[in-house]
């Protein structure tokens, strides 16, 4: 075959495509694209290459798509395919993206079928580059739209997922992310994946002597407990009872800075899984009781540790969640380790102390009785009593952190009608919180703001203020978070 026959081909395809769509056109495009394929085949591969992306658009490959012929559909299929090989992903994603999601759409196997394993290949490597950032997005944007299936996990396409996955960390997590995305649309993709093993792959990650891969693996473990058989298949397989063994390890406080940061990523993990989709917080916080680990590392005494603070900030997203609140509340432990320390706590991790209390007091828009009045009795453990003036104190110290969490407990107190008493029946807090300080920052006085504004729309409001400071209230929200108060000043001039 002449290096040159492969000019002549394209010139008729091109030819063949400024056509009307006759039975002849239709069946010189489907012998001329085979031709094409075969030259392509035989090589010189660049040559071919370069002449035919030079006269044949891939746009018009692609409208190839609707062509009555199934035939014709396969030999363009097979040209695109060898086409698409040397091509970057950067070209591929910025050009052809609508193609791509028409071509995965299509309903001809053939042509299908040619995406998925590009597209995969596209996570290889050891860093993260804009290919394989890219790549990431659309398989991601793909599974959203519903062709994961039967396209993105074709035959091919597992031969590929499975050797990225016996590959290095970096792309071995990278099909995990795409993974993540995919069971968020259905169960029977995470059956699916499990069968083929898959989902194994992924709870091996979890023995790995890597510290940073088994902190991505806590990552996305709850993301992926999307459903109550997805949760019950890992909890099956002794992930939450080792990870609890772990931290309740007898050298916990002694153990190495790895393994510190492993018991850090863990608590994480335990605070995340109270929202996973899948999951009853109450039913798992009963199986995996954690709340006696934070309220002993809460009581820890001493300097400052990383994993006492993780174990403030996990206390305060647990307890944000309302059936694992009731959970914390019947268990006792870990409240309890928050209201005997927090008198002690100074620094920045009083501001802890204050954001986790405000997670806890805020853990629903309408609280029931019930977990209303478990956060009214760790407010009355608090301080002594006394701390309504504790954070009021706190407020003042003028640091943005202290502000910030200060008004936000405030804020939260005022969606519980005892909250809303409590601050009416102190006239030095009303007074304080209606006292504006232009030289806090913005962000202060945007919280000092929203503090005010909930206390104005609790519906206890009215009947808890006495009618001046109501009137105040009313009168701080429409005047805004940024009210200056100017008082006219009159010019004097001589006589």
């Amino acid at each position: 075959m002449s290096d040159k026959e492969y000019v002549a081909t394209i010139k008729q395809i091109c030819e063949f495509l400024q056509s009307d769509p006759t039975p002849d056109v239709i069946q010189g495009l489907r012998d001329s694209f085979s031709n094409l394929s075969m030259h392509l085949k035989a090589g010189p591969f660049l040559e071919v290459f370069e002449t035919t992306i030079s006269n044949i658009p891939f746009g018009a490959l692609f409208s190839l798509l609707a062509a009555p012929d199934n035939k014709l559909i396969v030999s363009v299929a097979d040209v695109t395919g060898q086409l698409l090989n040397p091509v970057t992903w950067t070209m591929v994603h910025q050009t052809f993206e609508d193609y791509i999601i028409q071509g995965l759409a299509h309903p001809h196997s053939t042509f299908s079928e040619h995406y998925g394993p590009h597209l995969w290949k596209c996570l290889e490597g050891k860093s993260d580059t804009d290919a394989t950032k890219l790549a990431k997005r659309v398989l991601v944007h793909l599974f959203n739209v519903g062709m994961a299936k039967d396209y993105l996990f074709s035959k091919d396409s597992l031969k590929v997922v499975n050797s990225l996955l016996s590959g290095n960390e970096s792309q071995r997590f990278r099909v995990y992310d795409v993974v993540t995305a995919a069971i968020g649309r259905s169960d029977d993709i995470f059956e699916f994946l499990c069968q083929k093993g898959i989902i194994d792959a992924f709870v091996k990650e979890g023995d790995s002597d890597d510290i940073m891969a088994v902190m991505n693996w806590h990552e996305l473990l709850p993301i992926l407990c999307t459903s109550k058989s997805a949760y019950d298949y890992f909890s099956l397989q002794g992930i939450f009872s080792k990870s609890l063994q772990q931290l309740n390890s007898n050298d916990a406080e002694t153990a190495s800075a790895t393994y510190s940061l492993l018991q850090v990523s863990t608590l994480k993990l335990f605070s995340r899984m109270v929202d996973a989709q899948g999951v009853n917080p109450a039913e798992f916080l009963a199986e995996y009781d954690i709340a006696p680990v934070l309220g002993r590392l809460i009581s820890t005494e001493g300097s400052v540790s990383e994993l006492k603070s993780t174990a403030i900030r996990c206390l305060g997203a647990i307890g944000n969640n309302t059936g694992a609140l009731e959970h914390l509340a019947a268990e006792n432990t870990a409240l309890e380790a928050l209201a005997d320390t927090y008198g002690r706590s100074i620094g920045h991790q009083r501001v802890e102390y204050l954001q986790t209390i405000a997670c806890i007091f805020g853990h629903a828009p309408q609280p029931t009785n019930t977990t209303s009045q478990v956060c009214y009795e760790l407010y009355s453990r608090l301080a002594q009593g006394k701390f309504l003036v504790s954070v009021t104190q706190e407020i003042m110290k003028g640091f943005e952190e202290s502000c910030a969490a200060g008004f936000a407990v405030i804020q939260k107190m005022a969606g519980h009608a005892w909250g809303v008493r409590e601050i009416a029946s102190s006239k030095t807090v009303v007074n304080f919180l209606l006292t504006r300080d232009s030289s806090r920052v913005k962000t202060a006085q945007q919280w000092q703001f929203s503090a005010v504004q909930a206390i104005a729309e609790a519906k206890d409001a009215q009947g808890a203020f006495d009618s001046d400071d109501y009137s105040r209230i009313a009168r701080y929200v429409k005047e805004g978070p940024y009210y200056v108060d100017s008082t006219p000043q009159v010019a004097l001039g001589s006589s």
